[in-house]
């Protein structure tokens, strides 16, 4: 059988061209990809709001401008992006709803909570979708290796947490427990739709984003942000650092849609998680030791974060069940 490209019909399928196990030729330059896109996205995504204070809005120019972008350049045939199909709409409808109420919680938790909450909040994502992985994807559950590396990482963070100025607070617990169980749903059903929706990685991009604009009126609405978009139009309008955050931001979200579909096709959930997770840790390291001269961080912190990345690199993916792997089979002869 042909090798698809990465660009290819087979980009990103979730069964791969070999009928195998992929290969790190090709996950390597996506996990790379995706982890370099990601914390740009943390980045540019905070210099977007500083200067474009409409979260909702935000998201809704991002989720345009990807579509627009993947589907023109699909129609002048340079990327393998197919248009929309009822059928393949009513299968991928939920996921970017799901998305999007994750990303919404998310800015819901920091505005209710610190940033080295929702840090640990978000360590706790992993254990999460590895006993989900278990129970709807046919996955073993975490070794004994795996299992502390999940649980050094969660309580890494913690001290991380405990030693910043604000501490571990939260003022409602609610949007803390809605994050986590909606981000850990997400992760396991977005890969239960990547295995059973066959699409090449820039089909999934476009419908991911296009889709979502559908949600945006509701998110909008929740957001109080339906009284500013003319305020927020005249500001991109009137300010040229205000455009050019938003600008940079929708590319970013262009190349993180299209490395995070290509990787979630190829790894577990809970790997996908991991990964997501130890990106975040290594950047607010890197923040920490880099950029903030002016507050430079405890030698308890650092240790803390180092804890957390060492964790992190024990974690080994689970393998398939033998019984899942049997009915797998069963159901292929039958």
């Amino acid at each position: 059988m042909e090798r698809s490209s990465l660009l290819g019909k087979g980009a990103g399928s979730s069964e791969h061209p070999d009928g195998g196990k992929p290969s790190n030729h090709t996950i390597l330059p996506l996990t790379l990809g995706y982890v370099l896109c990601s914390s740009g996205m943390m980045v540019v995504n905070k210099w977007a709001l500083q200067e474009f204070p409409f979260p909702s809005c935000l998201m809704a120019l991002q989720f345009f401008t990807s579509a627009v972008t993947v589907r023109g350049l699909g129609l002048c045939g340079q990327l393998d992006c197919d248009p929309l199909e009822a059928s393949r709409v009513r299968a991928f409808l939920l996921v970017p709803l799901v998305f999007g109420v994750a990303i919404y919680s998310n800015i819901k938790l920091l505005q209710a909570a610190s940033v080295e909450t929702a840090i640990v909040f978000r360590t706790l994502v992993p254990i999460l979708t590895s006993l989900l992985d278990f129970v709807y994807m046919g996955r073993e559950l975490p070794s004994a290796q795996s299992s502390v590396g999940l649980v050094a990482v969660v309580l890494g963070a913690a001290a991380y947490a405990l030693s910043s100025r604000d501490g571990i607070r939260v003022a409602t617990r609610a949007w803390a427990v809605l994050y986590v169980g909606v981000l850990a749903f997400e992760m396991v059903y977005v890969k239960h739709v990547l295995s059973s929706v066959p699409m090449s990685t820039w089909t999934r991009v476009y419908y991911n984003n296009g889709l979502a604009l559908f949600f945006m009126p509701a998110f909008i609405l929740v957001g109080h942000e339906y009284a500013e978009v003319g305020r927020a139009a005249a500001l991109l309008q009137g300010s040229s650092r205000a455009a050019t955050a938003v600008g940079l931001s929708c590319l970013a979200g262009i190349g993180i849609s299209f490395t995070g579909f290509g990787l979630r096709s190829l790894i577990t959930a809970t790997t996908f998680t991991v990964i997501g997770v130890m990106n975040k840790l290594l950047t607010v390291l890197l923040s920490l030791m880099l950029l903030r001269r002016d507050e430079p961080a405890s030698p308890f912190a650092i240790l803390a974060l180092l804890a957390c990345i060492a964790g992190g690199t024990l974690y080994r993916q689970a393998p398939i069940r033998a019984a899942a792997t049997a009915a797998t089979e069963l159901a292929a002869v039958a």
